[in-house]
């Protein structure tokens, strides 16, 4: 009788350990709610409040990157967050930290800007 129990017992918690194990890895795959990127469309009004520009002056379609600390840029996708080939050079990044990030060019004086993709803050920018 007690060894039924024992081994239903370790069944039971190798079971559930499993299960946990799963969850984990799945949750791997989904960004968390406070984790899903801000839509282009904010980050440009948020680049435009914080630089008094008018919307016109900036390209509509930013490109969605990852921004090291020492300012390479590569290619990303908003959807996957995955990171790929390098794509050019920034100013070090103001946080000292790799960042998914908004890349928008004003096109009347070709600077770019780096507008992070969770909180909408401007983490560097380029000539």
């Amino acid at each position: 009788m007690i060894n039924k129990r024992i081994i239903l017992t370790v069944s039971f918690g190798i079971l559930v350990t499993i299960l946990v194990y799963l969850g984990i890895q799945d949750s791997l795959n989904h960004p968390s709610l406070s984790r899903i990127p801000i839509s282009a469309n904010v980050a440009i009004s948020r680049l435009a409040s914080a630089f008094n520009m008018s919307e016109n002056q900036i390209e509509k379609t930013p490109l969605y990157v990852y921004v090291k600390p020492d300012g390479s840029v590569y290619e990303s996708n908003p959807e996957s967050n995955d990171i790929g080939k390098n794509i050019g050079k920034t100013d070090p990044n103001n946080t000292g930290a790799s960042h998914f990030a908004w890349e928008i060019k004003n096109m009347q004086n070709k600077k770019k800007y780096y507008v992070d993709a969770i909180n909408g803050e401007i983490i560097s920018n380029s000539s």
